[in-house]
């Protein structure tokens, strides 16, 4: 089996895949004494926090991803230094997924939205980041005198009737509306695209997206274990 880890700016996940590539298991990481009796191959883990995680205790070889990593793209990105790891390995994801050449956008609905774009010739230009929603709804709280923290719920008004309504509907609809936006500038170039969304707000955003789009939660896994595996045969 082969082992993958994602550390977010909120949680960390792991992910089990068989080496057909099949899920085996998936959850909230804790520990790595958890995988310490179970036949893994390989790691690789990624992270966006300052601090390298303590993964020494894992019974087996492990990696961090990171894009000086062999990879089935070529980066045209202009600081690859400062490119998040988890962008990168959303869209390798998102390459594997899909048939070969495809044009992809991958958006990544958590902490912060990110946005990123691969060509059909699998280069990797950049992309864009915005502040996740419930970034947005802390933000109007902490930089305003009165208005209040909302904590989310689903709103379909055109319009607020009240404060807290109000805030709803500016977040929500903000972000709708920065999607459908960046979707339609990569199909105005690439109309043979395909879009993928994956984190927290996947779900929830994906039902109010115009255009066709694949939701996948684990979206950063299949890109690490995507990578894994381009290394092992190159």
């Amino acid at each position: 089996m082969y082992l993958t880890l994602d550390f977010g700016n909120t949680q960390a996940k792991f992910a089990l895949f068989s080496e057909q590539g099949e899920l085996v298991d998936n959850g909230l990481f804790q520990d790595a004494s958890l995988f310490q009796h179970l036949p893994i191959q390989q790691a690789i883990f990624a992270t966006v926090r300052k601090e390298i995680p303590f993964l020494t205790n894992l019974p087996c070889p492990i990696h961090l991803f990171n894009t000086s990593m062999k990879l089935p793209l070529s980066i045209q990105y202009q600081t690859p230094h400062t490119l998040g790891p988890d962008r990168l390995a959303a869209t390798l994801g998102a390459q594997k997924l899909s048939p070969e050449n495809t044009p992809i956008l991958t958006i990544d609905a958590g902490t912060c939205i990110t946005y990123d774009w691969l060509t059909p010739s699998n280069e990797y230009l950049g992309g864009a980041i915005s502040p996740g929603m419930h970034m947005r709804y802390i933000a109007l709280h902490q930089q305003t005198g009165k208005l209040p923290l909302v904590s989310h719920e689903s709103f379909q008004n055109p319009f607020g009737t009240s404060t807290i309504e109000s805030i709803l509907c500016g977040v929500q609809q903000g972000i709708i509306g920065e999607i459908n936006h960046q979707i339609a500038l990569f199909n105005e170039k690439y109309p043979q695209a395909r879009v993928y969304i994956t984190g927290g707000d996947a779900l929830f955003l994906s039902e109010h997206i115009k255009s066709e789009i694949f939701v996948e939660p684990l979206l950063i896994h299949h890109g690490l274990f995507h990578a894994l595996q381009y290394n092992e045969i190159q």
